[in-house]
């Protein structure tokens, strides 16, 4: 046999094993990519919720908010913040946030023994991981909402007590499941004007729930949040977005209408806040058992609540 019909037999012998790797390669790639894929997504649903470990360091100090609340003076009564005067003293802003990565309530409990200790831990660091981002976007951050997607609460992550944690984690995660409160989220700074405004103190485990009330009727006593006008209420989003924990908390008779936890923190009279809406206007609006009203919900004011005006944050 010369050579060429070598190389045919041999050809022929392969050509029963070689004829199926194209098929298998092709149904290996689509597998590969399938398994990249979903690990990706796995991984990147895992950021998004917190789930993923971060390095616990060790303490120099025992926790406090001693330094944090040096940084809330730049709060202003009206609920806006001066981000420029923050940014030129942020050492202290960022040596709390430092600290967090070492304390949590989930990896050092005997730290914060009671859920108030706990709760407030929480609430503290989500604020001052909101302002510790919004000064390091300062002076160029209009609105939190400006970045795509919500980018702001969940495109970045902090170490906390053995977990990279974002803002997103922090408050569906862990404030609002491990804690039924929904006065939570009246109380959370958001980053703009129109939600729920930051406060002058840090919240302290042995005055938490008057925080929590105060919170509360700041919010609905304010009429860009809670407006009468004949039969209709007009309610800030944020009722709409968390209506089922707003319902949660309501005595047995009256989860069927959000109007029933609005009326608790209205006020009897407007005699601090002029032109508010009271408990009596709402029943003489709705009935006794608040079911006559059409509810409206609006969005919010989402421009950052900046308490230097803008011309002049601007051109700095």
């Amino acid at each position: 046999m010369d050579r060429s019909g070598v190389a045919w037999h041999w050809s022929m012998l392969r050509a029963p094993v070689d004829a199926p790797l194209p098929s298998r390669r092709r149904l290996l790639v689509p597998a590969v990519v399938f398994a990249v894929a979903s690990t990706v997504v796995a991984l990147a649903a895992m950021y998004v919720q917190g789930l993923l470990p971060a390095s616990v360091p060790s303490a120099n100090e025992p926790f406090h908010y001693q330094g944090y609340e040096k940084v809330l003076r730049h709060v202003r009564a009206d609920g806006d913040v001066d981000f420029s005067s923050i940014g030129r003293e942020r050492a202290e802003l960022d040596r709390f946030v430092e600290s967090l990565a070492s304390f949590s309530p989930h990896n050092r409990p005997e730290v914060f023994p009671t859920s108030e200790d706990a709760l407030a831990f929480w609430l503290n660091a989500y604020h001052a991981l909101v302002l510790q981002q919004v000064v390091d976007g300062y002076p160029y951050l209009e609105s939190v909402h400006g970045l795509a997607l919500g980018r702001f609460y969940w495109g970045r992550s902090w170490p906390v007590g053995g977990k990279r944690l974002t803002l997103w984690s922090l408050h569906h995660r862990i404030l609002a499941r491990e804690y039924a409160d929904p006065r939570i989220h009246l109380a959370l700074f958001q980053a703009t004007r129109g939600g729920p405004r930051m406060d002058s103190t840090h919240f302290q485990p042995e005055f938490l729930d008057a925080q929590l009330n105060e919170a509360s009727r700041r919010f609905v006593g304010d009429k860009r949040h809670v407006r009468l006008d004949r039969d209709t209420v007009y309610l800030a989003k944020l009722f709409e977005t968390w209506r089922e924990d707003f319902l949660a908390a309501l005595p047995e008779g009256r989860r069927g209408n959000v109007l029933q936890f609005v009326w608790a923190f209205l006020p009897d009279t407007c005699e601090e806040r002029p032109g508010c809406d009271t408990r009596a206007d709402l029943d003489h609006a709705c009935g006794p058992k608040l079911d006559r009203c059409h509810i409206v919900y609006e969005p919010e004011d989402p421009t950052l609540p900046d308490a230097a005006a803008r011309e002049v944050r601007t051109e700095r």
